[in-house]
């Protein structure tokens, strides 16, 4: 036989079935329970009974729960929707949605949800028991769990401090990406401070070269020792000068010399180490790579600009190397200055630019691997072999100013072509503006002329159309008095033979000035009707 504990507890005022896992709160209905003679019981008191008799006095103490806790409006409720103290939430339901399912009156209908909701608050109050503490439930020895389920304490805590850490944590992280990407910001180009870091390393090895107390052209120092790279056409003297950028002065010497790609190698006399550039490779370049000029344009010393490679194999017929085509501004005085790849290194020397009204961008810098020859060996030339080679030298810059002038003198008849041509155009449209204006000026003369014929065309209908009207008026208005006229007269005549007279007879000034003023009635009508 099972057996079933029922705890009572009389200091809570609460019932607890064991085995159930529910809660009842209230008084205890004494005569359900006459097992109990007396209402005060201990705490932990435990009886065994059996289950018939605990379900019987477990009804009877739920009953006279909902009792208690019933007011006038749940009793109306429970009556509308035909519910008796017995009943359950279940039963509610079911009542709920045959009423509604029968009612078609919306006042009937509201009326039924009222009562729903009415008895719907009523079961849940009923059903809101306090959980049980630890101590009573040692005392359950069924093995169903509480109704109602209280949160532990540490849980909560756990999760405050879980998500007060995540909360930090995220705080932390986004600080740190924005400290970072405005530290090393990947979209911030640093190409502005490589240039100026390349720049600033360059500089102290470029020089401009001085011949005959005059800026001739630009040069850039090879080598701790003082051997230093310009072009042929800068260096037609044996002797010059080479001015650093910080100012100083060095005397030079001409040592090597090849007219034919435009090269010369000169040397400091002085005995001291002196900044220099490192030689490229030009063969690795390619088109779009950004290279810096320098030089000395116009006299202004150690100047830079900034370009990118547009070929690097070009040629020309007075000589036999290749040049790299460039879009860096070149001026007269960079000539013999280097061509410097991002990396520092010279990859070009400064030669030429093609000028010209319609041509820009177009330098040209001898490929630095043609002459790299030269560079290595450093070897001195004889005296005479200079002379010679600066003798060929002034050959080369004449043919190459020859093969400008043809160049030019081609531009220049492309340029009178495309004046001539350009003249020809303006005249054409000249011409061709004019006809239409003078086209638009013969319609604007004929579209007049013919406005004004129509005007006169139509002034003259009109004149016309007066007149025949002015006439007909006039031949209405005559027949119109001619014949209050003949009627005046026949008048005058009726009333003589009314009085035995003979016609145009003298009748008395009564009659008369009746028929007179008949007569100027008409032909005050007349008038009315065909005025002048």
């Amino acid at each position: 036989m099972s057996v079933i504990f029922l705890a009572i507890s009389t200091r809570r005022n609460v019932v607890r079935i064991a085995g159930t896992g529910r809660y009842m709160k209230g008084s205890w209905p004494r005569p359900c329970c006459p097992v109990f003679p007396t209402a005060h019981l201990h705490l932990r008191q435990s009886t065994p009974v059996f289950p018939d008799f605990v379900d019987k006095c477990t009804q009877s103490f739920i009953i006279f729960h909902r009792r208690n806790l019933m007011d006038a409006n749940t009793k109306r409720s429970f009556d509308i929707l035909g519910l008796n103290e017995q009943s359950t939430f279940e039963d509610a339901e079911k009542a709920y949605r045959l009423l509604v399912a029968r009612k078609s009156s919306w006042n009937d209908v509201k009326e039924i949800n009222w009562a729903y909701e009415s008895v719907k608050r009523y079961f849940l109050a009923s059903s809101s028991m306090p959980a049980a503490k630890p101590d009573e439930a040692r005392h359950d020895t069924g093995d169903a769990p509480a109704l109602v389920a209280r949160t532990p304490r540490k849980t909560n805590q756990r999760r405050t401090i879980f998500l007060l850490g995540t909360l930090f944590l995220v705080i932390l992280l986004t600080a740190a990406f924005f400290f970072g990407f405005s530290r090393f910001n990947p979209f911030r180009s640093t190409r502005a401070n490589d240039l100026s870091v390349i720049i600033k390393a360059v500089k102290p090895a470029i020089v401009t070269i001085i011949t005959d107390d005059r800026p001739r052209g630009s040069g850039f120092l090879i080598s701790k020792d003082g051997y230093i790279v310009t072009n042929a056409h800068v260096m037609r003297e044996k002797t010059g000068k080479a001015s650093l950028s910080d100012g100083s002065v060095l005397d030079v010497d001409l040592v090597l010399l090849d007219p034919d790609r435009d090269f010369a190698l000169l040397k400091t006399k002085g005995s001291r180490d002196y900044p220099y550039l490192a030689i490229g490779d030009s063969s690795k370049v390619s088109e779009g790579e950004t290279v810096i000029a320098a030089g000395t344009p116009l006299s202004f010393e150690t100047t830079f600009t900034r370009g990118i490679i547009s070929s690097s194999r070009r040629s020309f017929p007075a000589y036999k190397a290749s040049f790299i085509q460039t879009d860096a501004a070149l001026s007269p005085g960079n000539s013999g200055g280097p061509l410097i790849n991002l990396a520092g290194d010279a990859i070009g020397i400064n030669t030429l630019k093609i000028s010209g009204l319609n041509v820009e961008g177009m330098g040209f810098a001898v490929s630095i691997n043609d002459v790299k020859q030269h560079i290595v060996s450093r070897q001195h030339m004889s005296d005479s072999d200079l002379t010679r080679e600066l003798a060929r030298t002034e050959k080369k810059i004449e043919e190459m100013n020859q093969w400008r002038d043809e160049a030019s003198r081609g531009d220049e008849k492309c340029l009178k072509d495309r004046v001539v041509e350009e003249q020809w155009e303006r005249e054409r449209k000249r011409k061709e503006l004019a006809d239409r204006v003078n086209e638009a000026n013969r319609d604007l003369m004929e579209q007049k002329e013919r406005e004004e014929k129509r005007l006169r065309e139509e002034a003259d209908q009109y004149r016309r159309q007066m007149r025949e009207h002015a006439e007909g008026k006039r031949k209405a208005l005559s027949e119109c008095l001619q014949t209050a006229n003949y009627h005046y007269q026949s008048a005058w005549n009726d009333a003589c033979k009314s009085i035995n007279l003979g016609t145009q007879c003298r009748l008395p000034s009564s009659t008369a000035s009746i028929l007179e003023q008949r007569l100027m009635q008409s032909r005050n009508e007349c008038f009315r009707l065909y005025p002048h």
